[in-house]
């Protein structure tokens, strides 16, 4: 799906977007100016605003986005931005989004106190808004976001074939957040704890889906088209969905090679072994069956153009190149 065609799904926030990207220009903006240097790297260097949108596809999907609306959808992309920032630290990677990382232009110090700031901003954002049902969705996500990178580095550079070791991971730390921030951002439109509900579970669904897609991407894709280096969360110690069902279901003799090139971190060698094992297939099976779901907690809501966007997203999570 090219950009064109993202930006057509956005349409009906676009102007809710423009808006929220006004207010993190405003709420980042700082007198100091290498803190707002390292602002203005964040703003510069944003993503697809993937968060930001479903937000406000949620609240739009059931009603109209409150003035609280932008407050949260800002504070969503903010922890995400965050947790990008201390994963770069993390993994040691040069480049995000096909620009040096804070850590390769700063260093390691001044990249984690830049992720914290954004958590900081962020909740400060969410005290605003005021309701205690938002705060408590969303605070609950940062700590799955937590607890799941522990868990990462814990099993991490260990082959295994522990599928739901991978699950916990993918839940906690991306999944959860955009189930939150579906939920919250339908509460604030007036929906009722059951409707957002049903938001809450096509989030949980869609960022499963997205995140499976994601980690095959980084070995199948371009390194021009994906904005950063391939393999990185091989060389990181990352075990991802193809490469759990590869070792599970590999002969003896090439198990032994999977984890040399593993740990060797032989992109190119462990491409070629995934692919003759279907890992690459069985992993977009996968992120299909979790899109599936995602789209049979939106037929529980009314027909709207947000809604509209929201089941195109779901085809957009499958197809993507980046």
């Amino acid at each position: 799906m090219t950009p064109r065609a993202l930006e057509s799904l956005y349409q009906p926030v676009r102007e809710d977007l423009e808006a929220l990207l006004q207010l993190l220009s405003e709420e980042l903006a700082a007198e100091d100016p290498f803190i707002q240097e390292l602002v203005t790297h964040v703003l510069r260097t944003r993503g697809k605003l993937l968060r930001p949108a479903l937000t406000f596809l949620s609240a739009r999907a059931v009603g109209e986005p409150a003035a609280e609306s932008r407050a949260l959808a800002a504070a969503v992309e903010l922890i995400h931005v965050a947790s990008l920032i201390h994963d770069d630290v993390i993994d040691e990677s040069p480049l995000r989004r096909g620009e040096p990382t804070a850590n390769a232009r700063w260093g390691n110090q001044v990249a984690v106190l830049l992720g914290d700031y954004l958590f900081a901003k962020s909740f400060h954002l969410l005290s605003r808004i005021g309701r205690e049902a938002v705060a408590s969705r969303m605070s609950l996500a940062t700590v799955s976001m937590s607890q799941a990178e522990i868990l990462q580095i814990r099993y991490g550079n260990t082959p295994h074939t522990e599928e739901g070791i991978y699950f916990r991971i993918v839940e906690g730390k991306t999944a959860r957040l955009i189930a939150s921030a579906c939920a919250c951002g339908a509460l604030l439109a007036g929906a009722e704890e059951a409707v957002a509900e049903h938001l809450d579970r096509f989030g949980l669904h869609w960022g499963i889906a997205f995140q499976i897609t994601d980690d095959a991407l980084d070995l199948l894709s371009d390194p021009q088209i994906l904005g950063k280096p391939i393999g990185s969360d091989i060389r990181s110690g990352k075990m991802t969905l193809p490469i759990i069902h590869a070792l599970r279901h590999a002969r003896d003799g090439d198990r032994a090679r999977l984890v040399r090139l593993i740990q060797e971190g032989d992109v190119e060698g462990l491409r070629q072994e995934l692919l003759r094992y279907g890992s690459f297939a069985y992993a977009r099976e996968a992120a299909r069956r979790h899109a599936e779901w995602a789209l049979e907690a939106l037929r529980a809501l009314p027909a709207a153009p947000a809604r509209d966007s929201l089941i195109g997203l779901t085809e957009f999570v499958l197809v993507r190149d980046r």
